[in-house]
């Protein structure tokens, strides 16, 4: 009984909220998102390094429900080292185009896939290449520039609140690690 209940409260919700769809996605409309999540498999194994990231970004819609996105993006990854640890980290913006995939009639969910430029710095143990024990960082701080794949799934709360989940896969050249994967999720407010 109780999980009918949930089914049938989510319908009202998306009933409720399909009533005032004209306002969503229309040309020049835009938002401001914050996002958020683990990366490089550290969700699926005890064992892994520790990674995670966070973001934030501007979006800006185009005439075919489409939209241009411009953001920055902190990861940071930690690699054991002995009874320590050596950390990693990247500093990167992104400029990338999403477009729908899979879109109900009301627009309440959205499946959206986007493909991004990426550059930026990374920055390994802080700068510190002297280890505690008298070992040396052989990797030295440098620019990284890449892109990105990304699918992503949007629920509107209402026509200015989005929620979302995001899996993204990076191809990072000459940085540490190239291939980063990111499962994450965030807030999206339309502010026009």
């Amino acid at each position: 009984m109780k999980k009918h209940m949930i089914v049938y409260s989510l319908l009202v919700l998306l009933l409720a909220a399909n009533s005032a769809n004209a306002q969503r996605f229309f040309k020049g409309q835009q938002g401001i998102e914050i996002r958020g999540g683990l990366a490089n498999g550290y969700f699926f194994a005890k064992d892994q390094n520790q990674a995670y990231y966070l973001g934030a970004a501007f979006n800006h819609y185009t005439a075919i429900s489409s939209r241009w996105v411009l953001g920055a993006e902190y990861y940071h990854k930690r690699y054991a080292y002995e009874d320590r640890s050596v950390s990693l980290a990247q500093f990167t913006g992104e400029i990338g185009h999403y477009f729908p995939l899979i879109t109900d009639r009301g627009r309440n969910v959205i499946v959206s896939a986007g493909a991004s430029g990426i550059a930026g710095y990374e920055r390994l143990n802080w700068g510190v290449h002297e280890l505690y024990d008298g070992g040396i960082l052989l990797n030295q701080d440098k620019f990284i520039a890449g892109g990105a794949a990304s699918l992503e799934a949007e629920f509107f709360v209402n026509d200015k609140l989005i929620l979302f989940v995001n899996g993204k896969e990076r191809l990072l050249f000459n940085a540490h690690d190239k291939f980063n994967s990111q499962i994450g999720i965030g807030a999206k407010v339309m502010i026009r």
